[in-house]
Order: C-alpha cells, then sequence, then structure tokens
C-alpha cells in the first residue's frame, strides 16, 4: 500500500511549477490521511515529526501560485479512473452530487455567507454562517460493496439578486453544481449520470443538463432526482379526429404525482439489489409533459415497503429499474461527507486576511476595489479551495487503499472492533493502520520518492527527548 500511496502521488508531479512545491503537495496529503487531530497544519507538523521551523513554509504551500487547484483535481479524476472500478449502468458513469454547509465565524474569511439549512435534525441551527461547497464522487465498488469515492470539491456562493427583484445576478447553486458535475465528466472522458436530492428538481438543473452536449450530439450529464411533493405533470394531448378552430391543446390532462399510489394495481412489483441487500420494489413509470422544461420528463413512482417517493430523470432511455437503482446509491455522499468531515477534517480550516473588511451582522461590507487588497482575497480564497482539495485527494486515496489492500489493513490494525459490518475497512481504520505503521517503516521506503521527501524533512530523534531530564 506504500507503493500505491507512492505512484498516485507521484502522478502528480507535472501540476506543479517547481519540484520543491511538488514536494509540500506530498507531504501535506500524506500527513492529512495519517494526522490524529484537527488543528490544521499544526497536526500535520506534530503526525510526521516535521521540524517545528518548516511550519510557515508549510503554511504558505496554500498560497502558492506554483500550482492550480484545477489542475489537480483533473489529474487526480483520471488517476481514480485508471486505479479504480466505477459503477456503471446504461453505459454511464455513475457519479453523486450534494452540498455541504461549513459553520465558520471568522470576520475576515472570504465568501462567507448566511445559509439556510434544511436538516431535519434538531441539533442544527435553522441559520448558520459559514461556506458552502459542492461535490462530485463517484462509486467504487469491488461487485458486492461499494462506496463514494470523492472526485471534486468546489467552493460556491449563491448569486446576489438583481437590483430591485428576486432574480439571481449569475448562476444559480443547482447551476453551479451541474457545471460541477460537467467538469467531472470531461475530465472522465464518459458520459455521466448523476443522482441528486429533491433540491434539484427544478427547471435550471435541466436547462444546465441540455447544455452538456458534445459534437457528436450526445448529451454528456443526465440527471436522476427526486420530484418534490407537489410535483404535477401533464399527459401529452390527443389530436381530435376533426379539426376545430383555435390553438391545439399543449397539455393533457394533469396528474398529481403522488396520487399514482391510489391504484397499485397498475404497478410492476420487482427485486432489485438495493443498499447491499436484495429488496422487494413496487414502481410505476409514466412519461408525462413538466410543464417547468415544457417536455416529457421520465417519472417513476417508487413504493419500497410502505415508503414511497416519486423519482424523475432527464433521460427517456434509462429503464425504471435503472433509475431506482441509481437513486438508491445517492445516500453514499451523506456517509462520505461524515468520513471527510469528522475523521479527515476536510472542512477543519481558518484562513483569513487583513485586506478583508470585517464581517459585520448588521451592515453590508463592500468589498475593496484596489488590485492589491483584491489580490490577497483571492489568494486567501485559493488557501481555502486548496486546503479542501488535498484533503479530498488524501480522502480518495485512503479509500483506495480499502479496497485494493484490505488484508493487509486488517492485519497491520491496532484496534478492535465489536461489529464488523464490512470485508472493507472504513476510512478510519485505514488513517489509524497508516498512522501506526508509517514511522516504524520509513526507513525501509526511502528507495520511494514520496518517503524520501518526507524523511528529508523530519526532525532528529534526540529533539524528542533533549528537555527530558
Amino acid at each position: 500500500m506504500f507503493q500505491l500511496i507512492n505512484n498516485i502521488l507521484l502522478d502528480f508531479r507535472n501540476c506543479f511549477k517547481r519540484l520543491a512545491t511538488w514536494k509540500w503537495f506530498v507531504i501535506l496529503v500524506t500527513g492529512f490521511m495519517v494526522r490524529n487531530d484537527h488543528r490544521g497544519v499544526t497536526s500535520v507538523i506534530s503526525s510526521l515529526r516535521l521540524r517545528p521551523e518548516l511550519y510557515n513554509t508549510a503554511l504558505h504551500f496554500f498560497r502558492s501560485t506554483g500550482y492550480k487547484v484545477g489542475d489537480l483535481y483533473e489529474k487526480w479524476v483520471k488517476i481514480v479512473v485508471k486505479n479504480v472500478e466505477l459503477v456503471r449502468i446504461a453505459e454511464r458513469v455513475v457519479v453523486l452530487g450534494d452540498h455541504i454547509k461549513v459553520s465558520k465565524e471568522g470576520r475576515r474569511m472570504p465568501w462567507i455567507q448566511k445559509l439556510h439549512q434544511e436538516s431535519q435534525n434538531s441539533g442544527k441551527p435553522t441559520f448558520i454562517e459559514g461556506n458552502i461547497f459542492g461535490q462530485v464522487s463517484a462509486i467504487q465498488t469491488n461487485g458486492t460493496v461499494s462506496r463514494s469515492l470523492p472526485l471534486k470539491t468546489q467552493l460556491q456562493a449563491s448569486p446576489p439578486r438583481v437590483e430591485g427583484t428576486k432574480k439571481p445576478d449569475g448562476d444559480t447553486l443547482v447551476t453551479q453544481m451541474v457545471n460541477l458535475v460537467y467538469e467531472v465528466a470531461k475530465s472522465i472522458s464518459e458520459p455521466v449520470v448523476v443522482a441528486l436530492d429533491a433540491y434539484f428538481s427544478n427547471a435550471p438543473a435541466w436547462f444546465a443538463a441540455d447544455k452538456t452536449i458534445t459534437p457528436n450530439g450526445e448529451k454528456l450529464v443526465e440527471i436522476v432526482t427526486r420530484a418534490q411533493s407537489n410535483t404535477v405533470a401533464f399527459t401529452v394531448p390527443v389530436k381530435p379526429g376533426v379539426k376545430k378552430p383555435g390553438r391545439p391543446r399543449i397539455y393533457g390532462d394533469r396528474v398529481a404525482l403522488y396520487d399514482l399510489f391510489s391504484n397499485m394495481s397498475k404497478f410492476t412489483q420487482t427485486t432489485l439489489m438495493l443498499y447491499g441487500k436484495p429488496t422487494k420494489v413496487q414502481y410505476r413509470c409514466i412519461d408525462l409533459i413538466w410543464k417547468p422544461v415544457k417536455r416529457l420528463v421520465r417519472f417513476v413512482a417508487v413504493d419500497l415497503d410502505g415508503r414511497r417517493c416519486v423519482l424523475m430523470s432527464t433521460s427517456l432511455k434509462l429503464t425504471a429499474e435503472e433509475i431506482i437503482t441509481i437513486y438508491a446509491f445517492r445516500f453514499k455522499i451523506e456517509t462520505s461527507f461524515a468520513e471527510q468531515k469528522n475523521d479527515i477534517g476536510s472542512f477543519a480550516y481558518h484562513f483569513w486576511t487583513m485586506a478583508l473588511p470585517k464581517r459585520k451582522k448588521w451592515k453590508k461590507v463592500e468589498l475593496p476595489t484596489v488590485p492589491k487588497l483584491q489580490k490577497k482575497i483571492e489568494a486567501t480564497k485559493q488557501a481555502t479551495e486548496s486546503f479542501v482539495c488535498l484533503c479530498t485527494i488524501a480522502t480518495g486515496i485512503l479509500s483506495i487503499i480499502a479496497f485494493s489492500h484490505s488484508c493487509d489493513i486488517w492485519k497491520r490494525y491496532p484496534g478492535w472492533i465489536r461489529t464488523l459490518r464490512s470485508t472493507i475497512p472504513t476510512i478510519a481504520i485505514v488513517k489509524v493502520t497508516l498512522a501506526n505503521d508509517i514511522h516504524g517503516f520509513l526507513d525501509q521506503l526511502l528507495y520511494l520518492p514520496v518517503f524520501a521527501t518526507i524523511k528529508s524533512k523530519m526532525r532528529k530523534v534526540e529533539f524528542l527527548f533533549e528537555n527530558v531530564a
């Protein structure tokens, strides 16, 4: 597994203008993979036993102009496609998309907004101040177990309103998410189908997906999502046998989608592999005209042991069973968010700048127009994105190790777990195992460039004991 880490990080060399910058990339990604707390760069210095005077140098990496975050993500997606078995349905790579809202209280941190939390968790406040990130993940599988593997995480923000109206002045969060999926699809070089939650069941998502047409006429991004509970659609109007005066009907009969469950005799019953086990499902597939987009949309009413929902898809080629299977994968991105937040500390950053006026709750702060100050603010924003990017890559590498070296991880794991739910170890278990082994094996790994780089920055062993009487 150490050879795998070396090969993956070595592939990023061409993304950096200078060798020194790549070396710090290697050190920081490895540090995020083995650190045991979320104290930023301090935890990396501590976990890898680096020389303390290198702290400021490591911190400077995140604002460096020697690389671009977009190039790192593009290279990471290509590495994943080359090394990982991904879930594909209907000759499309299945990806997952969602937003995560991160609470931040810094008064001089860029892109801080007041955010509404739709979660039904009573432990979360209704409104917070912080950043919002959109993420696209693939689904890694070994044939029996499948998990979310993050591909790209992007700092996003709701656009301001056009003065005097409620119209957004720029792309909405929905459009930004579909555009992010499109960027990932271009990096994969394959068409994708993305599973999204009900927040994205609106016309802007459909229109953004329509723009992802390739030169040969194929749509690169298709969407599968859940319809809102009050969604209605219309049947295709029947052409009258005799032409009548006036404009012909555009819409047929009105159909309230959740009323489809009133007649279960029209439902088809089958057994699908959902959530890792065979599950009996009743469904009804129907193509109706959805008024917001003024065209046919495929709706699938699903009954799963009394739990009912209506799914919808931009593609009329996907079968009902494929749509149900794709949407069942969607929740895996939620567990991935929990791992990134709690195990890796992907969002435990705190970058700020004095160039940004102190934010106040009762007054709108105007951003500076001086180019020098704007450059500093942009560098701080880049630092935030770089931190999350490196943590995303670290999470992905740990996930790849979990699937490809599961036996080695279980043999070397120093802890004990009462209940084993899967043969594939979690990211937390892989992280603990790596942290326990890396210093013991480091001297034997110096023939690998990545670990030789780490060794060159470490402090002497005597340093640990020089103040002990």
